[in-house]
């Protein structure tokens, strides 16, 4: 059986006002030419989907068209539901229910699908848990305790279903403890609800996650292990990630083999220089494609800098301009208007001295959460 994991494509995500639609369906593209080429019996989707919980109408109806390309020939394609798709996405909508051989699971479970050339499949589903749903349960410890406990009883039970006449495949959108963002930062279950790689089902033949935006193996699990990583760069702390899709070669009572294809998309730059360089410097990045942060020591005074920086570098979508102190008591002024997001960017910025873009997105998911959970107490 070959099986082909991808995930995490936020179709419809913008970013720095950019609308990078087109971006993730080139990559998408790419993706469909490998299914064919390769000859892919079962397509995976690891979560998100789409970047927010109510896609526009156009992305809606573009990605039910992809995915039945992907269910051509009578391949499967399944996809389970991340933190930032709706549960009720596939069910709601006609455009999705109405695919044949798409597939969107939404609870934690174990499908049987016979493929194309008559193979075995018993599919195990993880989507994203949402501590909400612990809500009824003590103070944010003993939900904790609670949420691990739920999860890791779940898995066992996953684990119990899976045959030895089938191929084996536990798909998920979660964190895991030990995995790797693009920022290099590791996870834990004390910071992000991230559970132990031992957890996973040793019956299976490959574990496909998706949550984590840096495509990596896990380490620790008792089986292989992967996060396929999002399909294009979404910020900077991915610029050093090669983006790819996992091909998995799978039989029942055999192990699995698993191989890379890297995803072409657009690079991210990061520069430093003095404001007395820049035009030279923008010369020297004018054939860039892709998207540049600059970060600028200013040793001429300008009167807007971040306005010229983009004039000549046009891609440059973050400017960052440090200045000379006198004195290191120097007084900072924080406009508390702010979205909480770009606040907690600012009090990084002060004691860091810069800031990884995972960990802001990592805030904000953890913010909306936790405004979820308020309003859901009122």
């Amino acid at each position: 059986m070959r099986i082909l994991h991808t995930g995490d494509w936020h179709i419809g995500i913008t970013r720095w006002g950019i609308d990078r639609s087109e971006e993730v369906f080139k990559s998408i593209e790419f993706i469909i030419d490998v299914v064919e080429k390769e000859d892919i019996d079962v397509v995976l989707i690891a979560g998100d989907l789409f970047d927010h919980r109510m896609p526009k109408g156009e992305n809606l109806y573009r990605t039910a068209e992809i995915l039945q390309k992907l269910g051509g020939d009578n391949r499967k394609v399944i996809v389970v539901t991340g933190n930032h798709d709706w549960r009720e996405l596939a069910t709601s909508l006609g455009v999705f229910s109405a695919l044949s051989n798409v597939y969107f699971l939404t609870g934690v479970g174990v499908k049987s699908f016979t493929t194309r050339k008559g193979e075995s499949l018993r599919l195990g589903s993880l989507p994203y848990f949402w501590e909400r749903d612990f809500l009824h349960v003590g103070d944010d410890l003993t939900r904790r305790e609670k949420l691990g406990e739920s999860l890791h009883r779940r898995l066992e039970e996953i684990n119990q279903r899976f045959l030895p006449n089938s191929v084996n495949i536990l798909l998920g959108h979660i964190f895991v403890e030990g995995a790797l963002l693009g920022s290099e930062m590791k996870l834990s279950f004390s910071s992000n609800f991230a559970i132990p790689p031992s957890w996973f089902p040793n019956r299976a033949h490959y574990v496909a996650l998706g949550h984590a935006h840096k495509p990596q193996s896990v380490a620790g699990s008792p089986v292989p292990t992967y996060y396929c990583g999002s399909i294009v760069r979404i910020d900077f702390s991915e610029a050093n990630d090669k983006k790819s899709i996992n091909i998995i070669d799978a039989k029942p009572g055999g192990i699995a083999c698993v191989s890379q294809i890297e995803i072409p998309c657009k690079e991210l730059m990061e520069l430093e220089f003095k404001f007395s360089q820049l035009e030279p410097t923008a010369l020297m990045v004018k054939d860039f494609e892709g998207y540049i942060k600059a970060r600028i020591f200013m040793d001429v005074l300008e009167k807007n800098p971040v306005s010229r920086v983009k004039q000549l570098i046009p891609n440059c979508v973050e400017v960052e301009t440090i200045f000379q102190t006198e004195s290191k008591r120097d007084t900072h002024h924080v406009d508390f208007s702010l979205e909480p997001s770009k606040l907690f960017y600012h009090y990084l910025s002060l004691r860091e001295g810069n800031v990884d873009g995972e960990v802001i997105k990592i805030f904000e998911e953890l913010y909306r959460e936790a405004t979820l959970n308020e309003d859901s107490q009122h």
